[in-house]
């Protein structure tokens, strides 16, 4: 089983990233009179063990456990790792989660004309990738991507970006 990391420091980390999912939308662009945007982004990631044919939900993901049933209904939901960092680009942000498997995501561009932030998303067990995609999202929307594990237990992972708080 992948065992669970628990600190203040991802407990912050959770909590800025819960705080990504309940804004619905892009953020407003900053206005001429403000400091011009550099292009780093607050990256926040997690990843989620689902467990099929179980109600259990982590208290620390009760913030979006609505968006958790609606993903995958009939699993229970254990925060296993969430990591958040500013990053530019080029950067990365990864969780570990046990047993060889990490969740790596690249800030490949801040911000495109249409105020999307394109990710690379990664998924390795050692040193292969198993999963690799270019995905744009509004900023301050957390999306998450889904990935099935050798022994059959379903991994979500979460991720989110925002401007840098000045």
């Amino acid at each position: 089983m992948i065992a669970a990391r628990g600190t203040h420091r991802s407990r912050l980390a959770l909590g800025l990233l819960l705080g990504l999912a309940a804004v619905a939308g892009p953020a407003p662009r900053r206005a001429a009179s403000q400091a011009p945007d550099d292009g780093t982004r607050q990256m926040t990631m997690m990843a989620i063990l689902a467990t099929p044919g179980s109600r259990e939900m982590d208290t620390r993901l009760r913030v979006v456990s609505t968006q958790l049933r609606k993903i995958l209904p009939d699993h229970g939901f254990r925060l296993l790792d969430v990591k958040s960092k500013q990053l530019a680009g080029g950067q990365s942000i990864s969780c570990d989660l046990g047993h060889g498997y990490r969740a790596r995501t690249v800030l490949e561009d801040s911000s495109d004309d249409a105020g999307k932030i394109l990710f690379r998303c990664e998924f390795t067990n050692g040193k292969e990738v198993e999963f690799s995609k270019e995905v744009r999202s509004p900023e301050n929307q957390l999306f998450f991507y889904e990935r099935t594990l050798k022994d059959g237990s379903r991994v979500l992972i979460g991720i989110g970006a925002r401007a840098p708080l000045d």
